[in-house]
């Protein structure tokens, strides 16, 4: 073990790194991460309560956390903590703000998740723009069986190629996604924080893209700016036919709102990957519509093909060791 190497890299109470995963079981047990290089004990819990997070990460020189809150009376409870890895993309669940006044560096994992993410809203829109869910009922429903005709004529079909794509939010999940679209023949407008040249996506203006789309996929972080950005005046300024794509965060639409919406006929479907609650509790008020035909609601899964968590759990072996090695790497704060 290089002494001098550590000692420069983290300061910790004895000879052997310790690092405490707190929500271990928001990844199957089959992914294994790569521990790191250097002499050290690694702590998995399966999850972890906010009353346990202080007891859990007492001691420790990294927290490993994928939901779990890391906040700053948390940070000052465990002084010896000085890296949190978060094993996601978001990181709103950390307090980046006293991260850097206390010293604690913090990583994410901002790459691995792009192809899946960005097939799950491209599956999406083919889906409910062509109306499978719908189709596929009259089926199981013998509507085809009774049919005078070869084929059934029922919700009208539309391509993907010529429609309008807006995304929401040009990082790289957005990106990703927003190439697919332009690749499938789409026209693809964006609106960002940042505007950014490229060859596949035209900026526009918020109030714009939510107006003329006729698909709108979220791909924005959430912050108290962009918390409840779809809410009931910019659902009533979409398209009726237009279909709201959620994979980022639960929060950045308001879901009674988006209930409304949908009951109402005010836009033609929504496929949500997110909730605010996670697990939803059977109040939550997009369950009321999951059953129909133009609404996809699905766990939180856009992430989770076997390729992505491959590449998670690479990536945040890689953090942690980076960290440790005096290197650190995809650091946020």
């Amino acid at each position: 073990m290089q002494e001098n190497t550590e000692q420069k890299s983290v300061n910790r109470r004895s000879s052997v790194i310790r690092i405490v995963y707190l929500d271990r079981a928001g990844l199957p047990a089959r992914f294994k991460v790569r521990g790191p290089s250097v002499t050290h004990e690694w702590v998995d819990y399966p999850s972890t309560t906010p009353e346990q997070v202080v007891e859990r990460g007492y001691g420790a020189d990294i927290l490993v956390t994928n939901k779990v809150k890391i906040t700053e009376p948390i940070l000052l409870a465990c002084p010896t903590v000085k890296h949190i890895a978060v094993s996601a993309t978001g990181f709103n669940i950390v307090d980046t703000q006293a991260c850097a006044k206390l010293g604690v560096s913090v990583s994410n994992i901002p790459s691995y998740a792009a192809t899946t993410v960005a097939e799950h809203v491209i599956t999406s829109a083919l889906c409910l723009r062509r109306e499978l869910l719908s189709y596929r009922q009259s089926v199981i429903n013998n509507e085809w069986q009774a049919s005078a005709s070869f084929c059934l004529f029922g919700k009208p079909l539309n391509d993907l190629n010529t429609s309008v794509f807006g995304v929401v939010g040009l990082g790289e999940l957005g990106s990703a996604t927003a190439k697919k679209a332009a690749a499938l023949g789409m026209r693809v407008i964006y609106s960002s924080r940042n505007q950014k040249p490229c060859d596949y996506a035209e900026w526009v203006s918020f109030d714009e893209l939510i107006s003329s789309a006729d698909i709108i996929s979220l791909h924005c972080s959430l912050t108290t700016e962009t918390e409840n950005l779809i809410d009931t005046p910019e659902l009533q300024k979409m398209m009726p036919h237009a279909i709201l794509i959620n994979t980022a965060r639960g929060g950045i639409a308001n879901e009674a709102a988006v209930v409304n919406a949908i009951e109402n006929n005010l836009i033609g479907g929504i496929s949500f990957d997110v909730m605010v609650d996670e697990p939803p509790t059977n109040n939550s008020p997009l369950l009321s519509i999951a059953n129909r035909n133009n609404v996809i609601i699905t766990p939180h899964s856009a992430w989770a093909s076997e390729q992505a968590m491959q590449s998670l759990v690479d990536i945040l072996g890689d953090n942690v060791d980076a960290f440790l090695l005096g290197s650190p790497q995809n650091i946020v704060t």
